[in-house]
């Protein structure tokens, strides 16, 4: 999956790569043709390969980045199919391949320890995360027909443990629940929200930095090769 993944995205970034690179070129000849420039058979190469130069330095930093990130804060969406996201210090959210598949996972004791089901819904409220968990259906013995059942827990973002709020409850007492600790389903996050939410805050200092850096590596490179090209004309 991994293999297939970054195959698809090189595929992607070459094609864009390509356009970028053609556009960019014939703009810089439009532009260098009508003014008494210099050197323009070099502004428009440079044209021509910046698009590509951008996105290389992009995604190899960003790759670097996601490392980082993976390894200090948890949060790991990179290009295979393992999604993580923390919780709190000792337990996240993980799922494999759809973020829809979503469980808890216990740091110390590995994953899927809490819960029996699929998370359905996150709220984050200040510094606390309430989860809630569909679990397996169970049979019922009134009339041997399957009924769901939900858990709902509470996890402290800078702590450690978990506090369970509600344990196989049924529908109502889920919904009595939530009302009285003023959670509404029509502001809940599913997984995937919470997971783009945790990638977001993670990388709110990351992204910037990376694509300064691009962006001015690529300004230097632009201003080095004129400088040289300029010294050996003289």
């Amino acid at each position: 999956m991994l293999i297939i993944s970054l195959i698809i995205f090189a595929i992607i970034a070459l094609i864009v790569a390509a356009v970028l690179g053609l556009l960019s070129s014939i703009v810089a000849w439009r532009i260098v043709r009508r003014r008494n420039w210099s050197h323009k058979r070099l502004i428009v190469i440079l044209a021509a390969i910046t698009p590509a130069l951008f996105i290389g330095m992009e995604a190899v930093l960003g790759l670097i980045g996601s490392v980082y990130i993976s390894e200090t804060k948890g949060v790991d969406l990179g290009f295979g199919d393992y999604w993580e996201a923390p919780l709190s210090a000792s337990h996240y959210l993980s799922a494999v391949d759809m973020p829809e598949t979503a469980t808890i996972g216990n740091r110390e004791d590995g994953p899927f320890q809490e819960g029996s089901g699929g998370v359905e819904h996150l709220w984050v409220v200040d510094d606390s995360v309430f989860v809630t968990i569909k679990d397996k259906a169970i049979s019922s013995e009134m009339n041997d027909s399957s009924l769901s059942t939900y858990s709902l827990y509470l996890f402290n973002r800078q702590g450690n443990g978990i506090d369970t709020l509600l344990n196989r409850a049924d529908t109502l007492k889920l919904t009595e629940t939530l009302r009285n600790r003023n959670l509404d389903i029509k502001t809940a996050l599913t997984p995937d929200d919470y997971f783009t939410q945790a990638q977001r805050e993670a990388h709110k200092v990351e992204s910037p930095l990376r694509h300064t850096i691009v962006i001015v590596t690529i300004l230097a490179l632009w201003a080095l090769l004129i400088r040289f090209i300029k010294k050996r004309s003289c």
